[in-house]
């Protein structure tokens, strides 16, 4: 642990969401503005919302629709590379229009209550104690995550567009029917712009439907973090609230100082020290003198962080359950086909074209370990509650807190496990078997192209 000054300015409460809600309203998943004062300048942005989205609509469908005649007019003629090369872009166009319409016009309601939900009440930092964690090193974290993983999310796709701009052969970055001849001035020009924002779209949606789960999980991660440093020092707090002297502040602190010394306690926080003497001076005057109350008091505040924890996890997981279940077949299916397609590609541009597909694989397995990855770092931290209060020195007031500790050790038994539509659990075995089933269906497709 170190002793690290933190600016007041550091607790205070702040926007979470603020790159993931701009990656949404990207990909009209999000309102650009919230605003209902019912001026005109509020009415003009809506339009220009409500005129973009329909825009987005109109591209994705447009070449979701063009994909479908691609596959049923060539159907017959053999080429299954450009077959299962057309289902995918196929498979990709429609999710991004379905998480479009669940993003924004399903499930609104409930996003906007899990956002405003984490922005008005996650705590800041733990109670005051021996030690103490911010949510500084959660925020930082998801930060990084998100970022690193939109930006990778538009190049890997945005990376289409190149390919005719190298090879100058007058192609299109999407290779699908169309009913006139697209090769003509200014036609093509358009045709590129809307395969353009396409991808664009495509990128944003991805992004933002998983990228939003990871911000979920590394934020409910940093909540977990508060609540185990408060329940470690809840003895602390109570001593404080009480108006303990210096003495008995420095004997309880020998009898916690083993749990001190492990190693790897929180998921994003940083542990920070803080020296007895500046917790005297930071002692509120209480006219409670009694442990016994001093205790229910402090520990009332832990017991109604986990209550809004385990409720945050609760609508976290009636939003995401219903397409989760979806997308795990949409991945196994998608990677199937582009490690079909990569592996088949025969043309004389395939060098540039395998790199293409090697970034749809890197960014559909990538996403598939995002979701399953910090489903099951939620299912971990909801484990170790009960670790937290051993780590207290417990023993030296086991006939006062012995009710509360039972009480919140029950209650904090079960684990809370998100799902794939209540039938799968979210965890790295999911993510395992996932990927396991996706290259039995690609050892299948290449079985019946060699019959072929």
């Amino acid at each position: 642990m170190k002793r690290v000054e933190h600016s007041e300015e550091e607790w205070k409460r702040r926007d979470l969401f603020g790159f993931i809600r701009s990656t949404m309203r990207v990909a009209s998943m999000y309102p650009w503005s919230l605003d209902t004062n019912g001026n005109v300048l509020s009415y003009l942005m809506n339009l220009i919302d409500l005129i973009y989205e329909m825009f987005n609509y109109f591209v994705c469908v447009h070449l979701a629709a063009l994909y479908v005649c691609t596959i049923y007019i060539y159907y017959g003629q053999g080429d299954l590379e450009f077959l299962v090369n057309c289902l995918i872009q196929t498979i990709i166009y429609i999710w991004s229009i379905l998480m479009k319409l669940y993003f924004r016009r399903f499930r609104p309601k409930l996003l906007n209550e899990i956002i405003s939900s984490i922005n008005g009440k996650h705590q800041t930092r733990s109670a005051l104690g021996f030690t103490y964690v911010t949510s500084m090193g959660a925020l930082r974290h998801s930060n990084l995550w998100i970022k690193s993983y939109v930006y990778c999310c538009f190049i890997g796709t945005i990376f289409w567009l190149v390919l005719p701009i190298v090879y100058r052969d007058g192609s299109l970055p999407l290779a699908c029917w169309y009913p006139f001849d697209y090769t003509q001035p200014i036609v093509y020009e358009v045709i590129f712009f809307l395969q353009a924002m396409g991808q664009i779209q495509v990128a944003a949606s991805f992004a933002s439907s998983s990228g939003f789960h990871m911000v979920l999980g590394i934020l409910v991660s940093g909540q977990y973090d508060i609540l185990y440093c408060s329940l470690k020092n809840v003895l602390a707090t109570t001593y404080l609230r009480m108006g303990a002297t210096l003495a008995q502040l420095s004997e309880l602190k020998e009898a916690q100082s083993v749990a001190d010394a492990e190693v790897n306690q929180f998921s994003y926080s940083q542990e920070i020290h803080t020296p007895l003497e500046k917790l005297t001076e930071q002692q509120t005057s209480s006219n409670i003198r009694d442990f016994k109350s001093a205790f229910r008091d402090c520990f009332k505040d832990c017991v109604e962080q986990h209550h809004y924890i385990i409720a945050t996890l609760y609508k976290w997981e009636h939003f995401y359950n219903p397409i989760w279940i979806f997308k795990i077949g949409e991945v196994t299916f998608l990677m199937c086909l582009v490690a079909f397609v990569s592996t088949k590609s025969t043309t004389a541009n395939s060098f540039m074209r395998m790199v293409s597909l090697g970034q749809y694989l890197l960014l559909v397995a990538y996403e598939l370990f995002i979701i399953c990855y910090f489903a099951d770092l939620v299912y971990q931290n909801s484990q170790r509650c009960g670790d937290a209060l051993w780590r207290s020195p417990w023993h030296l007031h086991m006939r006062q807190v012995r009710s509360e500790y039972l009480f919140f050790l029950m209650n904090s038994r079960r684990q809370f496990q998100l799902t794939a539509g209540k039938i799968y659990n979210l965890n790295v075995d999911r993510f395992r078997g996932t990927i396991t089933t996706a290259f039995s269906f690609l050892t299948l497709l290449q079985k019946m192209d060699a019959r072929a």
